[in-house]
């Protein structure tokens, strides 16, 4: 727990020292020098430059009893709202300041990213800027990135139309399981997560079984047409799939030729075999 929060009150602006000093003076309690190097688990040559750093900075306070003095740290409260009130203020400068010096209009740019992580990133946010609609497709691998973003979304009332290659699909919005999932995965080698916003930005990710993941983001009107067109008409397909029966489907493209192809990609029958007996596994 001391650890955890250490951690973040690194990220706040504190030191590692400092950290633990505060945290050290907040659990045991006013004390000397000596007490707040052990409670901390500082060297005893780095406690009081600590000290007067926090003290310079009214995080700590000492206080005289004749020769000896102790030392105490600010109540939670204080601290908090103080963080606040230095965090808040130059966000809320910079709210304002930056979107002047942008030079250029982004929104018909395609821009590359590189990584799952910066990829589920860059998805996250887009999924917090929504306003009216998403369409997504994901799989279960990649969900719980993005699981709490969608949940908060479809609690504004955005509507949600998703694609999930997974048996149990996310409650917030409207969903369906894809079932054609080790098909798909054998034919692009990996997964996709394909994500669209009010129709004005795109992402569109692969992210194989080997190599490095990578995905366009994109705010171009034709692209981002495109990219809802396609996660629209995966939807459409996969409800008629169900409507019509699953049986009756296979049925109907196993004897078209063309559908065969464009389904299949060429894999060999063997391939294809064993791909429908895991399917029906499921």
């Amino acid at each position: 727990m001391d650890e955890a929060i250490v951690g973040r009150l690194q990220v706040l602006g504190f030191s590692l020292y400092e950290a633990r000093v505060y945290v050290g003076l907040l659990r045991h309690g006013p004390q000397n020098g000596n007490e707040v190097s052990k409670s901390a688990g500082l060297p005893s040559s780095k406690v009081y430059a600590t000290l007067e750093r926090l003290a310079a900075k009214g995080i700590v306070h000492t206080v005289r009893h004749g020769s000896s003095v102790s030392y105490v740290c600010i109540t939670p409260g204080e601290l908090l709202h103080r963080l606040r009130e230095d965090f808040v203020e130059p966000l809320d400068y910079l709210d304002k300041a930056l979107p002047p010096l942008a030079v250029f209009e982004p929104a018909p740019e395609v821009v590359t990213v590189i990584g799952r992580e910066a990829i589920l990133e860059n998805a996250r946010f887009i999924v917090t800027a929504a306003e009216h609609e998403i369409y997504v497709s994901i799989w279960p691998d990649d969900l719980g990135a993005i699981d709490g973003a969608l949940t908060a979304a479809h609690g504004r009332g955005i509507r949600i139309f998703g694609m999930f290659y997974g048996d149990e699909p996310p409650a917030a919005g409207s969903w369906y399981s894809h079932g054609y999932r080790q098909i798909v995965t054998d034919r692009i080698k990996g997964r996709m997560l394909t994500l669209v916003v009010d129709g004005e930005e795109a992402l569109v990710a692969h992210i194989p079984r080997r190599g490095e993941a990578s995905a366009v983001r994109t705010r171009n009107p034709v692209l981002a047409l495109i990219t809802r067109e396609y996660l629209h008409h995966d939807i459409v397909l996969q409800r008629a799939q169900v409507a019509i029966g699953l049986d009756e489907w296979d049925r109907w493209w196993q004897g078209d030729p063309d559908l065969r192809t464009i389904i299949l990609s060429g894999r060999t029958a063997a391939a294809r075999t064993a791909s429908k007996r895991k399917e029906r596994a499921r």
